[in-house]
């Protein structure tokens, strides 16, 4: 007996909008469009590189208004697969990252933005780079994804 196949979800970016595409087992593919993009992050997109914290701040209200009504018809996942205008898996050091290692990337970020100049020495500090990682952490912290593979 063959088990059945988990949905495959994927996180696509855009510039003013971004979607979510939940491939299911019968190849139905379920599409939801998010009110937020790379651009579109706040009331204006983030106005510095880097952005301040209280864009920072900002921000994350705008993504966490929008994923978490949409939590209850996300599925179980352990895996999303991102896609976005910019390149970030050399940026974020792999092609493949789990939620820690994605928690520990933003705090670096958001630290640097709080005035800690060598905190994310390593990291882009440009607006789309913060607008990537702001909403792909928020996007595991509460739709409960384990690990992320950037597709590029």
């Amino acid at each position: 007996m063959t088990r059945p196949q988990a949905p495959t979800l994927a996180l696509n970016l855009g510039e003013q909008i971004s979607k979510v595409l939940i491939t299911q087992a019968d190849a139905i593919t379920i599409t939801y469009k998010l009110a937020f993009g790379l651009d579109a992050m706040t009331p204006g997109p983030f106005r510095q590189d880097p952005p301040t914290a209280h864009e920072l701040e900002r921000a994350i209200t705008v993504v966490e208004d929008a994923l978490i009504p949409l939590a209850a018809r996300i599925p179980a996942h352990e895996l999303v697969t991102l896609h976005s205008p910019v390149p970030l898996a050399g940026e974020l050091g792999s092609h493949e990252l789990s939620r820690e290692s994605i928690e520990q990337l933003f705090g670096q970020f958001a630290a640097m933005v709080e005035g800690d100049p060598l905190a994310a020495a390593h990291l882009p500090k440009g607006r789309h780079f913060a607008a990537v990682l702001l909403i792909l952490r928020e996007w595991m912290h509460h739709l409960d994804a384990k690990r992320v593979v950037v597709a590029e």
